[in-house]
């Protein structure tokens, strides 16, 4: 707060009122983020606990509840575990299946 006074009082009223506006934006984008973030960790962590499964080629995306899952594996078999462990992961309510199978 001490550094917004400091900052705000070297502007003018137009520079004061869009660093507020800036702020108020990446205060939204952070929020947004972060409600991301929990399914994309919750999914990470269930198929990163697997040893059977490498999953170094997988990217894992969320917007909300809706999970994307990209990349490639190199079976048919580890695209379906995938796809089962992250629809069964909590806190996933729609999965998009963007997953490759590349031997």
């Amino acid at each position: 707060m001490i550094i917004a006074a400091f900052i705000l009082s070297g502007c003018n009223d137009q520079d004061a009122k869009d660093l507020g506006q800036d702020t108020g934006k990446l205060v939204e984008t952070a929020a947004r983020s972060a409600r991301n973030a929990g399914p994309v960790v919750a999914v990470n962590t269930v198929l990163g606990l697997r040893k059977d499964l490498d999953i170094t080629g997988l990217r894992v995306t969320a917007k909300g509840s809706t999970v994307t899952i990209g990349g490639h594996v190199k079976t048919k078999k580890e695209k379906a575990t995938v796809l089962e462990l992250a629809k069964n992961t909590k806190g996933v309510d729609k999965l998009i299946d963007e997953i490759r199978v590349e031997p």
